[in-house]
C-alpha cells in the first residue's frame, strides 16, 4: 500500500480538495483507506463518498456487489482522473499539526487531584487564569498553574475577588496553599486537601493524616445506615401490622379508621395492597375526606363516614365492596390452607 499521511481530504467539485479535522479511519478487511466524516464514508485515494455510516456494516456485501477489491480499486483509478491523488498521497509526510495548528489557548493539564482535562486560557487585570474547556456558564470553575498543576480558586463571575486575593498572597499560591496545608495539618479531626498534598509532593503526610478521619467517616456512615435500615424495618412491621390489623377488624365486622401509617391513608393502602384500581379524584377523596368505614348491623352491609366539611363521594361504596370481598377472599383461602 502506498504510504500516506494522516491527514484526511474529501474532494468538492467546485473546490477541489479540502482538509477535514475530525475525520476517522475506517478498519476493514479488504485494506482499503476508508474514512467517516459527518456520517458518510470517504474513500482516501479520492477523497469521494463511497457510502453512508450505517451502510458500513454492510461493507463486505457492498463490495461483493461491485465485483470484489479488483474491481472496486480499478472503479477508483477511474475516479482519480476526475478528482486527482487526494493530498494524502501525494505529501505524505504531512502531519495535522501541519494543517490545524494547535489552539495556544487549549492547554492539557492536570488537576490538583490528577485527573486530566482540557483547559482554556484566558487574562484577567495581568493573571493567567484557565477554565475547563468542557465547562462554560456563569458559575464555571477558574484555575490557576501551580506547580505543574490546576489549583481551583473561584468562580468565573468572581474574577475580580480572584484578583484581589491573588494580589494579597504574600508568598504566592504555592505559599498559601502549603499555609493551608500546614494549618490543616496541625488539627488532627481537619481533613487535608489532597489536591494541596499533590501540589507540595506530600501525599504521604495527607493520607497519614486523613486516615482516622476517614476511618471515623466510615463509621459514621455505617451507623447511619444500620440507623437507616433498622427505622425501615419498625416502619415495616409497623405497616404491615396496621394492614393485618385492619383486615382483621374487616373480617371481623369492625370499624376500621382512616388512620395515618407513615404519612399514608391506612384505607387507601389496602386498596393498593389489593391492587384495586381506583380513579385518582377518588383516590384524592379517601386519602383527604374519609373518616372510616364500619358494618351497618341493620342493612347487614359495610357504610362509611367521611368529614362534614367534605362533600360525599358518589362511587366509593362500589369500591369499598370490592375491596371487603377481596379480604373476605384472602381469609376463606388461608382458613382452607390451615385445615389442609
Amino acid at each position: 500500500m502506498a504510504k500516506h499521511s494522516n491527514v484526511y481530504y474529501i474532494y468538492n467539485q467546485d473546490s477541489g480538495f479540502e482538509a477535514i479535522e475530525k475525520a476517522t479511519r475506517c478498519r476493514n478487511n479488504h485494506g482499503l483507506d476508508l474514512f467517516k466524516y459527518k456520517g458518510n464514508v470517504y474513500e482516501g485515494h479520492t477523497g469521494l463518498k463511497f457510502l453512508t455510516e450505517y451502510e458500513l456494516a454492510n461493507l463486505d456485501s457492498k463490495i461483493e456487489s461491485m465485483g470484489g477489491v479488483e474491481k472496486f480499486n480499478e472503479l477508483v483509478e477511474d475516479m482519480l482522473k476526475r478528482t486527482g491523488e487526494s493530498p494524502r498521497y501525494t505529501r505524505p509526510d504531512e502531519r495535522k499539526k501541519d494543517i490545524f495548528p494547535p489552539d495556544p489557548t487549549i492547554v492539557l493539564a492536570k488537576d490538583s487531584y490528577g485527573e486530566k482535562h482540557y483547559f482554556v486560557r484566558f487574562y484577567y487585570e495581568g493573571f493567567e487564569l484557565f477554565t475547563l474547556k468542557k465547562e462554560k456558564g456563569f458559575n464555571r470553575q477558574v484555575y490557576i498553574q501551580c506547580e505543574g498543576y490546576m489549583l481551583g480558586i473561584d468562580q468565573h463571575h468572581r474574577l475580580e475577588e480572584i484578583k484581589i486575593l491573588l494580589e494579597s498572597l504574600e508568598h504566592g499560591v504555592k505559599g498559601e496553599v502549603e499555609r493551608r496545608f500546614n494549618e490543616s495539618l496541625a488539627h488532627p479531626n481537619k481533613w487535608v486537601d489532597i489536591g494541596y498534598a499533590n501540589i507540595l509532593g506530600r501525599l504521604d503526610e495527607a493520607n497519614a493524616h486523613n486516615a482516622p478521619i476517614r476511618e471515623a467517616r466510615i463509621q459514621r456512615q455505617e451507623e447511619r445506615e444500620a440507623n437507616r435500615i433498622a427505622k425501615e424495618q419498625v416502619a415495616k412491621t409497623e405497616y404491615e401490622q396496621a394492614i393485618k390489623t385492619a383486615e382483621n377488624k374487616i373480617i371481623n365486622k369492625q370499624t376500621v379508621s382512616n388512620t395515618s401509617i407513615h404519612g399514608k391513608s391506612l384505607i387507601m393502602q389496602l386498596f393498593r395492597e389489593y391492587e384495586i384500581s381506583i380513579p385518582l379524584k377518588t383516590q384524592g377523596w379517601i386519602i383527604k375526606a374519609l373518616h372510616s368505614i364500619e358494618f351497618d348491623e341493620k342493612r347487614n352491609s359495610w357504610s362509611y363516614r367521611y368529614f362534614k366539611d367534605s362533600s360525599n363521594s358518589t362511587v366509593f361504596s362500589k369500591y369499598l365492596t370490592l375491596l371487603v370481598s377481596a379480604i373476605q377472599a384472602k381469609h376463606q383461602s388461608e382458613d382452607t390452607k390451615d385445615d389442609e
